[in-house]
């Protein structure tokens, strides 16, 4: 492996951005001005995948696109502060994306404007450079996610042939962008809105429903969150529940999926089972929404993995 076999090598290509997320102090007023502050942080899948992938040692490339503005600075510099190698794609005359969200005080969503526009012109033609073919080619495996267009990640699946991709699908609203990678993935991370939506199915798809739509797209593994309830894992032609790590208090629930797609991805390019590395990667997520997710606190998630509940087999 171009990184080895402890700390592969991995280039992501999808979405860095800056949040900017207004939390009201009391029940927001629509048409009023609320109270509040407003809090200012580096989001975006791959971003929060990369922040993950790092704390476990693996080398990283960031490939995202990016205007020619402040923002585009300050995600400059918090990569270079993260060990994250910036091989960002600029448009000097476009603005960097941003996501803006107004959140009551009860932590629910209000309301956001998603600025992301820059994103669609990462398209094939782009991505096929030489300098980030050379880059897809030296690395142990892909991590996209469907903040791309669709005909980006259908690139993206298939330019390496035989080498591990696996893909974000990000929200509902954009899971769709992904089917017509799904031949070539190795791994698809979803959520069950965003395999509801993907696979065109109800909202209350049981398992076996999920596993079989699965299945028939010819995708080898996946694996499929619920929030705080047990992850589907399907792998090898099995599919398992796996109960995650009980969480007492939650500082913040923003990239907990994107984490647990990072650290998994890692370690299957270190050889582990997909369901061992989602046992691994739950606990990085359940680290990163409480207490943070650093070098020190991954370096005990492997022995917390070991104490979670064994996985559970689904059958028909």
């Amino acid at each position: 492996m171009a990184g080895g076999a402890d700390f592969p090598h991995v280039v992501l290509v999808g979405a860095a951005h800056l949040d900017r997320i207004a939390v009201s102090d009391a029940a927001f007023q629509p048409g009023c001005s609320n109270p509040g502050r407003v809090i200012e942080r580096l989001g975006g899948a791959s971003f929060n995948a990369a922040l993950a992938l790092r704390a476990f040692g693996a080398r990283t490339h960031l490939v995202s696109a990016c205007g020619g503005d402040a923002v585009a600075e300050r995600i400059g510099v918090e990569l270079d502060l993260a060990g994250i190698a910036d091989a960002r794609i600029s448009w000097l005359d476009r603005r960097s994306a941003t996501y803006t969200a107004l959140v009551d005080a009860s932590g629910d969503l209000v309301g956001g404007v998603a600025d992301m526009a820059i994103y669609e012109r990462l398209v094939p033609r782009v991505l096929s450079r030489r300098h980030l073919k050379d880059l897809f080619g030296s690395a142990d495996g892909l991590l996209v996610d469907a903040n791309l267009p669709a005909d980006a990640l259908e690139h993206l699946a298939s330019c390496e042939p035989g080498k591990p991709v696996a893909a974000i699908a990000v929200s509902p609203a954009k899971a769709a962008r992904l089917r017509g990678a799904l031949p070539d993935l190795s791994i698809l991370f979803a959520s069950r809105a965003e395999a509801a939506r993907l696979f065109d199915l109800e909202g209350d798809a049981t398992d076996v429903a999920i596993v079989n739509a699965i299945a028939e797209t010819g995708l080898p593994r996946a694996v499929i969150t619920d929030g705080p309830r047990p992850v589907l894992v399907i792998a090898d032609g099995k599919a398992l529940r796996q109960a995650p790590p009980p969480v007492d208090s939650i500082a913040d629930v923003v990239g907990a999926g994107d984490t647990l797609a990072g650290t998994a991805f890692h370690a299957t390019l270190s050889g582990r089972p997909l369901v061992d590395a989602v046992r691994t990667g739950l606990v990085a997520a359940s680290l990163r929404i409480t207490t943070g997710l650093t070098e020190a606190s991954a370096a005990r998630a492997p022995s917390l993995a070991d104490a979670l509940p064994a996985p559970q087999p689904i059958t028909a």
